[in-house]
C-alpha cells in the first residue's frame, strides 16, 4: 500500500516538472517496454523541445534498494531523455545513484534541490509520441477519478450498505445537465430532477449514475428511534 509520504512526494514532483517548462505532466503513467510493464511515478514532457523527463520517487531506502528497474536496460533512464530519483533529504548518497540518473532531494518545507544532474539520453527506447499518449491518458484518468471521487465519496464508509434496500446515488439530468444526489429504493426506475425550473423525469437505466452508498434496515430502525427520542423531548 502506498504511504502518505510517497503520495506527497509524487505530487510535489509534478510541481517541479511544471517549473521546468513542462507542457504535459502526470503521475502513475503506465509504460510498456520490451514486454515489461512499468508505472512511472511522474512524467513531464516539453512539447516544443520534444523532451521527456521521468521522476521516480523513493520514500525509503528499502524502496530504493529493491527496485531492479533502475539498473535494468529498460529502466527510466533508457526510455526518457532525462530521469531523476526524488528522495527525502539525506536518504541516499550520490554515489549510490545509478549511472545516468539525476538526484533530487526534498526538505521538510517541500523545497526540491538538484543534488546531481541527470545525463541526457539522446536515443530513448520509447518515442516521444508514445510517451505523450501515455502521459495524456494518465492525466485524463487522474482528473476524472478525482471528479468521480468527489461526487461519490461515501462518508459512512459503507457502514449500513450490507443488505441495503435504499441507495444514495448521483445522477445527471439529461435535460438541464445538472448533477445531483438522490435517494432511491431498489429497483426504482426514475427520479425527478431536483432543479425547480427543470423537474425532468430521469430514467435511471439510461442516465449517468453512480451509487454512493446504501442504507439497510438497521439504519432505518436507528433513524426511527432517534426521531422518536427527538419528539419526546
Amino acid at each position: 500500500m502506498e504511504s502518505n509520504l510517497h503520495k506527497h512526494l509524487k505530487h510535489q514532483s509534478l510541481y517541479w516538472l511544471k517549473k521546468k517548462m513542462t507542457d504535459l505532466c502526470a503521475n502513475e503513467v503506465k509504460l510498456y517496454v520490451r514486454r515489461k510493464r512499468l508505472i512511472a511515478d511522474s512524467v513531464g514532457i516539453n512539447m516544443k523541445r520534444k523532451e521527456v523527463r521521468i521522476i521516480e520517487v523513493k520514500a525509503t531506502r528499502q524502496d530504493f534498494l529493491r527496485d531492479e528497474t533502475l539498473l535494468s536496460d529498460y529502466g527510466y533512464h533508457n526510455i526518457a531523455h532525462y530521469a531523476y530519483i526524488l528522495t527525502p533529504k539525506n536518504l541516499l548518497n550520490i554515489k549510490e545513484v545509478p549511472i545516468g540518473y539525476g538526484l533530487l532531494e526534498i526538505d521538510e518545507f517541500d523545497q526540491i534541490t538538484v543534488k546531481r544532474n541527470p545525463k541526457r539520453n539522446d536515443k530513448p527506447l520509447l518515442k516521444v509520441d508514445t510517451l505523450i499518449k501515455r502521459t495524456g491518458r494518465a492525466a485524463t484518468n487522474a482528473y476524472l477519478y478525482k471528479e468521480l471521487s468527489y461526487e461519490t465519496k461515501d462518508v459512512t464508509a459503507g457502514a449500513f450498505s450490507k443488505a441495503a434496500t435504499i441507495f444514495l446515488i448521483s445522477a445527471t439530468c439529461p435535460s438541464c445537465k445538472k448533477r445531483n444526489k438522490y435517494l432511491i429504493v431498489e429497483g426504482q426506475e426514475t427520479v425527478t430532477c431536483l432543479m425547480k425550473k427543470c423537474q425532468t423525469s430521469i430514467p435511471l437505466a439510461k442516465a449517468r449514475i453512480h451509487k454512493i452508498t446504501g442504507y439497510n434496515q438497521q439504519f432505518l430502525d436507528q433513524l426511527q428511534l432517534l426521531n422518536e427520542r427527538k419528539r419526546d423531548k
